[in-house]
């Protein structure tokens, strides 16, 4: 039977900053986008303060926290540079290795309980990522990608797993205790709307789900839905990709950093200059945005120039 693993590093992007800043270790630290204008990063002690993802800097840059939150703008040469590290570090240990995200890969860790038990590989595997990079990584496992993905978060979610968790088929009770925790919003690749669809049918949690039949979601869903559904059951759906596939688009894009009311302060930022391989890829040009006007509830539309690109 194949078995996944999905190592991700806590708060990637703020525990590169405190890398490099020992005295900050521990401290709340956020992560800024381009041009500082909402948060993409919170360290642990951030999210205790009640900081939520993406909220717009000038909201929370002049309220009173209990702790002194340290701020950064975001590095992505820093970040790639560590995400290589960190990259590097575990594929050392498990050859058969696909990345999903800058701070996250999938394992094949099929056969490896013939040496060792799953959990203590994963203690090993997470003290070489410390040992080599300085940064700490949550490890999940299970017979599936979903359930490596619902065991990482786990993981986190519980600090008596030890940033490790592995349920496997032969301790079924261990699974079901761990779908019944979590909420359908925080199953891979779904969010709050088909969640709150969902919680309409009486389906809370991963385990309600997983006890659906998988025909009626995917009559009342979608495929994908439904491949989720036997995941979670422990079917594997979903293989190890050895190659991403090709990219369909490219995006350069900004954001400002104070709010924006009038065409003129909208005109002042220039646009990004494209690169000749990415002028060759340009196919439509051609955008509206809109943002929410202070001194009026209803939306002022205002135009500009950002380079939307679609790969040909």
């Amino acid at each position: 039977m194949p078995m996944f693993g999905l190592a991700d590093v806590n708060s990637f992007y703020a525990s590169c900053e405190a890398l490099f800043r020992p005295d900050l270790r521990g401290k709340p630290v956020v992560v800024l986008s381009n041009n500082d204008g909402c948060v993409i990063a919170r360290s642990a002690g951030v999210k205790l303060l009640g900081i939520k993802m993406g909220a717009p800097w000038l909201q929370i840059k002049n309220q009173r926290y209990t702790d002194k939150i340290h701020i950064f703008s975001s590095n992505y040469a820093l970040y790639h540079s560590m995400s290589q590290r960190v990259m590097t570090a575990l594929e050392e240990m498990t050859p058969k290795v696909e990345q999903y995200s800058i701070d996250e890969m999938f394992l094949d860790l099929t056969g490896i309980d013939g040496c060792e038990d799953f959990e203590h590989f994963g203690r090993r595997l997470r003290a070489h990522v410390m040992s080599t990079t300085g940064l700490t990584v949550g490890v999940g496992m299970g017979p599936t990608k979903t359930l490596a993905k619902s065991a990482q978060w786990a993981s986190k979610e519980w600090l008596q797993f030890r940033g490790v968790l592995a349920p496997t088929p032969g301790n079924p009770g261990r699974i079901e205790a761990m779908l019944s925790r979590q909420l359908v919003e925080e199953i891979w690749g779904f969010g709050s709307r088909i969640g709150k669809r969902l919680n309409l049918l009486g389906i809370k949690t991963a385990l309600d789900l997983a006890r659906t039949f998988p025909v009626f979601i995917r009559k009342n869903f979608s495929v994908v839905l439904e491949r989720t559904v036997r995941e979670l059951n422990g079917e594997s759906c979903i293989e190890m990709e050895d190659a991403p596939p090709p990219k369909q688009q490219i995006v350069v894009s900004r954001s400002f950093g104070e709010r924006i009311t009038t065409y003129d302060a909208m005109r002042r930022p220039s646009a990004p200059t494209l690169s000749a391989s990415e002028k060759s890829c340009v196919r439509t040009v051609s955008t509206v945005i809109t943002c929410p006007c202070s001194s009026a509830h209803h939306l002022l539309i205002l135009a500009i120039r950002v380079m939307a690109i679609r790969h040909m």
